[in-house]
């Protein structure tokens, strides 16, 4: 598979989950990820981070709460040697409509605009099923679900063998553990389960 793009969840997926993280001295990149994302861009494949920030519009933490948090989260993985091209979030109450919110795809449509990304190139990274939605929704080419996070308990939702995934480090989704209601009319896309964002993308990179 070629991959022009990755697009990473923030919480659990390449920072440790903090629940309603607002203050930047709480941003710890999980082990290996900051290399991993570095591995992306050394194979010429870009980076971009997409995130439901539902404590905004709950009111427990400001907008500028998340942009401090993210100039940290540059922080460190510049220290790696890798970067993120770009970044959006969803500010809103999970109880507001609104296109933006995982696993709706106004994120994605905003980047592909921004960016001229293309969804047969592009995969989806993150621990929750709502991630893998969003991959689906958005056409790319491929999904995966790491354990890192909320992914045990989301592999625990869908069915898998979280063990025989942390064992291997990147195995295929059996499709039968998806709700076909997921797919209805939308295209194809491989989705993975992986112990972590490391073995995501030693696993994408390997396709």
């Amino acid at each position: 598979m070629t991959l022009s793009a990755v697009l990473f969840d923030r919480d659990g997926t390449v920072i440790f989950d903090r629940h309603y993280l607002s203050d930047p001295a709480g941003v710890e990149l999980i082990p290996g990820t900051g290399e991993a994302l570095a591995r992306l861009g050394g194979a010429g494949i870009a980076s971009y981070l997409v995130s439901n920030q539902s404590g905004i519009g709950r009111g427990y933490f400001p907008e500028s709460a998340w942009y401090a948090c993210q100039e940290r989260l540059d922080e460190l993985l510049a220290q790696k040697g890798a970067k993120l091209e770009d970044t959006r979030f969803c500010p809103h109450d999970p109880e507001v409509s609104c296109s933006c919110r995982k696993p709706g795809t106004g994120m994605w449509e905003s980047l592909r605009e921004a960016h001229g990304l293309d969804a047969s190139s592009c995969a989806m990274v993150g621990d929750k099923p709502e991630d893998l939605r969003f991959g689906i929704n958005a056409g790319l080419a491929a999904a995966v679900l790491v354990l890192t996070g909320k992914g045990m308990k989301s592999a625990e939702k869908l069915g898998l063998d979280a063990e025989a995934v942390a064992c291997a480090g990147f195995l295929p989704i059996p499709a039968d553990r998806i709700p076909a209601e997921w797919f209805e009319g939308r295209g194809s896309i491989r989705l993975f389960a992986a112990a972590d964002t490391a073995a995501a993308v030693d696993g994408l990179l390997a396709l």
